[in-house]
């Protein structure tokens, strides 16, 4: 994965109602964004033709989902008021 450029950098601004991750949840975060960049280039035709099922996806978007969750539980407000 040398070749994947992890963590760009974003533009920092003013946000309100930031939350705050530690560096565990940030680099959990930025692999669910690759699966879903994965699953979102994925059409029915392509997936058929690979074997890869409705249930094989939808495990997939339910583990991404249930990892941001976790994630958002773990953050805390920007301003450090809960």
């Amino acid at each position: 994965m040398s070749n994947v450029r992890k963590h760009p950098t974003a533009e920092r601004g003013s946000v309100d109602n930031a939350q705050v991750i530690n560096g565990q949840d940030y680099d959990r975060l930025w692999r669910a964004q690759q699966a879903v960049t994965l699953l979102a280039a994925l059409n029915n035709d392509a997936a058929a033709d690979r074997g890869i099922s409705h249930d094989s996806t939808a495990a997939v978007a339910e583990y991404i989902r249930d990892d941001m969750l976790d994630i958002l539980t773990h953050s805390t407000p920007a301003g450090g008021q809960p």
